[in-house]
Formats: structure tokens, sequence, C-alpha cells
């Protein structure tokens, strides 16, 4: 059978095409009945609209364009970022939208990204980290294009978010440690720019104080989410004689390469230092020793990020949305506890 047409769907269906339409689209004004009648002649042809006829009655292109930013050379092989896109990705499909995915990099490519933003029709945008919000918001906001942030910046309040509680997650890793008898436990961070970061640094310090435990700013080393700054980090400290006997890193990443510099020096992990991340990418429990880490749900992170902002697009939320998820500290070995 030849592909049915809207109005052919409408005949079958004994409704009106606006009625077919409406149902294609979700609209709330539409009849139990009449929507059950539209929905059966679907499934039983399995109808689908024309996406082009589907942009001229709706004018939206149900394209979203992911920005995201480029770190160094694990900008995608990170783990952490895999799993973002794959959450975006996946809720966007399922509620009908299409994906594409651009990286942003230095001021050579600022008229690329001029292009992207005013020569491209996407229906909206998500701001991987508030790096990438920083080049593209006024703009946005200029054209009004619905846009979401992955990750809280109070420096745009009028924009959706979603995030972790970066404090709390610190936090409970940090305390964890105190109360595991370490007194000095030192800090690898990330790009101070950062919300996130600045979260994690705050509930790293707020635990230490709650446990009475000593503070230094010589404790505090600030990498980029990379290996290679967590690893090179720890080659300093191991260099002029580490004083302290735990450390929190503020990403997997991080960590796994504070891990790496600690195994060559023969320093044993965590017999002679504690180490904890952040994050739980899934080859943090294949480290050795495992890795003890805060969990956040990064694959819902990205749906939620998808679904805060399609909502926008289809005008289910007029005001900005600020979602925050849980953080779970997850124990494994290389803290010196089991759970």
């Amino acid at each position: 059978m030849e592909k049915l047409t809207i109005d052919q769907v409408a005949s079958l269906a004994c409704v009106s095409r606006s009625v077919v339409s409406r149902v294609l689209n979700n609209h709330p004004n539409v009849s139990e009945e009449a929507r059950r009648r539209v929905l059966e002649v679907i499934k039983k042809y399995n109808y689908r609209p024309s996406s082009v006829a589907r942009s001229l009655a709706t004018r939206r292109t149900y394209e979203i364009c992911i920005l995201t930013p480029r770190r160094g050379n694990e900008a995608l092989a990170n783990g952490f970022w895999t799993l973002l896109h794959l959450g975006i990705f996946e809720q966007c499909i399922q509620r009908g939208y299409f994906v594409s995915l651009s990286m942003l990099s230095g001021d050579a490519e600022a008229e690329l990204e001029d292009r992207l933003l005013h020569e491209h029709s996407f229906d909206g945008f998500v701001l991987l980290t508030s790096e990438v919000a920083e080049r593209v918001i006024e703009s946005l906001r200029e054209r009004d294009i619905p846009a979401v942030l992955v990750g809280h910046d109070r420096a745009y309040p009028d924009i959706s978010s979603v995030d972790v509680d970066n404090f709390g997650g610190a936090y409970r890793a940090v305390r964890h440690l105190c109360r595991l008898g370490h007194r000095r436990v030192a800090a690898i961070l990330g790009n101070l720019e950062l919300q996130e970061t600045r979260d994690r640094q705050a509930g790293y310090l707020q635990a230490l104080r709650d446990a009475h435990a000593e503070m230094q700013e010589l404790l505090i080393e600030i990498g980029d989410y990379s290996q290679r700054s967590g690893y090179e980090i720890m080659r300093r400290w191991l260099e002029r004689g580490p004083d302290f006997s735990a450390v929190f890193c503020a990403s997997d990443t991080m960590a796994i390469g504070a891990l790496l510099a600690l195994y060559e020096a023969g320093v044993r992990v965590p017999e002679q230092m504690a180490v904890v991340g952040f994050d739980d990418l899934p080859v943090s429990q294949y480290t050795c020793p495992p890795l003890t880490t805060v969990r956040q749900p990064i694959y819902e992170k990205g749906r939620w990020a998808a679904n805060i902002l399609i909502d926008q697009i289809e005008g289910r939320k007029r005001l900005a949305v600020h979602a925050n998820l849980q953080a779970e500290l997850v124990v494994r070995r290389s803290c010196g506890a089991v759970a």
C-alpha cells in the first residue's frame, strides 16, 4: 500500500485533518475517543508524517544542536561526554527530533560559529558547559532561540539548566575520607571558571571544616578534567614529597591519571595514599584498585536536558527550569574502605 497522507488518516479515523495534526503534536485539545481512533489508524497503517510537511505546519525543523567544548585531546574519548551525548540523543529521538553535534574551540572558528548560529535553522540548542554558553548565549537571546545549559551557572538565571548536586557530592566524598582518619586531604580540581568546579571546591572545603581537618592552599591544584592533568599534578606532588594521605579528584579522569602516577612511583593505593574521584564513569570499577567515586547520573542528565529543551520548544515551559540531580558516594577499594 502507498504511504498514507494526513488527509487519508483523517478520513479513515473519521476526524478532521486538524485533529490528526493535534494528535501528532500531542496537543491536549483532543477528545480521548478521537485520539484513540487516530492512533489506531496510525498504528494499523504504520503512518509516518512527512518531515517537510510537519515542519511547514509547525514552523519547526525538529532539529536540535548540541554545542560541546573541546577539552584537549580527550574531548570525545572521555567516557563522561559519551554518556551525556547518548542521553541527549536517545531522548531527542524518542520525542521525534534529529540531533546535530558541533564542537567549539578557539577564535579561528568564529566564522564557523557564526554560520552555525545564523544560517542553520535549529529549533534549540543544548549548551554543554558555561564555556560554550559564554560564546553563544547573547546571539541565542537576540534571536529568541530556546537553549538549555548542562551545568548550572548563576550568570544565566534566565537560561534553563540541569546539573548534579556538586557541592553535596564533593562533601560526602571528603567527609568519608575524614571519617577514615585522614587529616590532610589534597584536591585536584578542574577549571574554576565553571560553576560545577566551584561547587565541588566548596563541598571539599566544608567537609574539611566540619571534620576540623587541616586546610592549606598548597593542598589544592587546578587541572582541566583530563587524565593528563591528574597524572602531571600527582607527579609534581610526588617529586617534592607529599605531606598528605588522601586526595579528592574532581573527576574520575583526573583520578585515573593520579592513580597511574602513584603506581609508577611505587606508592601503594590505598595503603599509602587514598584516592577518590567524581563521576563514576564505567571504567572506574576496573581501575587498580577500583576507584571510590561520586556517582552522578550522567546519562539521565542528558535526558533531562533534552526534555527541558523540547518542552520549551513546544511551549510547555515558559520560565527557566533549573534541575538538580542527586549525587551518590560509591565506596570501592581506592579509599581504604569497602562498601
